[in-house]
């Protein structure tokens, strides 16, 4: 809540609270090298993790990571369960086989070496964002409150003017957020 005692001093007090409204948007380039030339596009990236509980008594699968395809290595059962870990897509390298000899121990097993098949160069560009704050100040009419200077985040527009015993509404300015507070002018 603001005062205005004086008309001298104009308001005082404190608010609202407001909030930035901005949402920052960025873009991904990806440049992709092969053997056959260079290409450049646009590329959305998605991520899906799935988590599977395997059967009671079967090894879990190595967790070995996203150049490595262990999906033949669900529903193994030791004391001879064994599957072959081999590189996904976009990756080279031999594939190898892993072992499960007992449920403490899980999978026995290293590699394979996969090494990959493209190579990605990522820029992220910035987005720039440009304010423009006009303020102009006039002096208040004789026996009006002085509007309070508060800050380009509030809007008080609706305080010019005001005679005591008056009030006025400030809120957020455009692209801010936050409740009104009502001013007071005696």
């Amino acid at each position: 809540i603001y005062y205005c005692y004086d008309l001298d001093t104009g308001f005082e007090g404190t608010g609202p609270d407001c909030t930035s409204t901005t949402t920052t948007t960025s873009i991904t380039s990806t440049t992709s090298t092969s053997l056959t030339g260079t290409s450049t596009s646009l590329s959305s990236t998605s991520t899906t993790t799935s988590t599977t509980t395997p059967d009671p008594g079967s090894c879990y699968p190595p967790t070995l990571g996203s150049d490595k395809d262990t999906s033949e290595c669900s529903g193994k059962y030791p004391p001879d369960g064994t599957c072959t870990v081999s590189c996904t897509s976009g990756y080279l390298g031999n594939p190898v086989v892993y072992y499960c000899y007992s449920l403490e121990d899980m999978f026995v097993g290293s590699g394979p070496d996969c090494v990959p098949t493209t190579t990605t160069t990522t820029t992220t560009t910035a987005s720039i964002t440009t304010t423009t704050t006009t303020t102009s100040t006039t002096t208040p009419m004789n026996g009006t409150c002085y509007p309070p200077v508060i800050g380009q985040d509030k809007d008080t527009s609706l305080c010019s003017g005001i005679f005591p015993p008056g009030t006025c509404t400030v809120s957020c300015a455009a692209g801010y957020s936050g409740d009104p507070v009502t001013y007071y002018c005696y």
